[in-house]
């Protein structure tokens, strides 16, 4: 019994070993039968052309045991089995490919061309950046020079300022002399005026004397 079961396993493993994957040739519908010979009772009655099969073995009498993906297990014959996709297969794998590949390259040309336009975006964006900045940094100079000047300015408005309280100084001082010399001038003006004044009644007193002197020298 032991050695009914490694025989067994054995013939299993090496007909997994040599299982390999083949396709239905051409524009064929195979039918599946299940044994190998032309009259035996048919399992499926036409694998049409491109279906994958699993190839179990191959006698000597030109069939070959295969599976197919439902489970279907059976036989026939070698020449409409080929290891490649048949041709129609081929080329409609290969379109689909090339069109899938179309495609992408149309996907990634749009995706290009966006990034173009945000490539293009981003440099007009900066051209007006730093036009912008320029033009922040000639005001920034501008400002210091205002500021500058303003400081300038300011410090020669103080001096202006200290030279004014000087002069107002001095001018202070200058009314307050004129002043003293106005007042002076005034006095003096008045003491000639009261000087005349005494003189012109001292003269009053003393001409009529001298007449009347003079008179009484002429009489004597």
């Amino acid at each position: 019994m032991r050695i009914f079961l490694t025989v067994a396993l054995f013939y299993c493993f090496a007909i997994s070993a040599q299982a390999q994957t083949v396709y239905i040739s051409d524009e064929y519908r195979v039918p599946l039968r299940k044994s190998p010979c032309p009259r035996c009772s048919i399992l499926h009655r036409g694998i049409k052309s491109g279906s994958a099969l699993t190839l179990v073995e191959t006698n000597d009498e030109g069939w070959s045991h295969v599976k197919t993906r439902g489970g279907m297990d059976g036989w026939m014959p070698s020449h409409y089995l080929q290891k490649d996709l048949p041709a129609r297969d081929q080329l409609a794998a290969t379109k689909a490919k090339y069109e899938s590949l179309q495609s992408k390259h149309l996907a990634q040309s749009n995706e290009l061309k966006s990034l173009k336009q945000d490539h293009s975006q981003l440099v007009a964006e900066l051209k007006n950046t730093q036009s912008s900045r320029d033009g922040i940094n000639t005001e920034l100079k501008n400002i210091k020079k205002i500021s500058s000047n303003a400081i300038s300015i300011n410090q020669q408005n103080r001096e202006l300022l200290e030279r004014n309280g000087i002069l107002q100084s001095e001018i202070d001082i200058l009314t307050a002399a004129n002043e003293r010399l106005t007042n002076s001038e005034r006095n003096t003006w008045f003491l000639y005026g009261v000087f005349a004044v005494v003189m012109g009644a001292v003269l009053t007193l003393i001409i009529p004397r001298l007449k009347r002197r003079k008179r009484f020298s002429e009489w004597g």
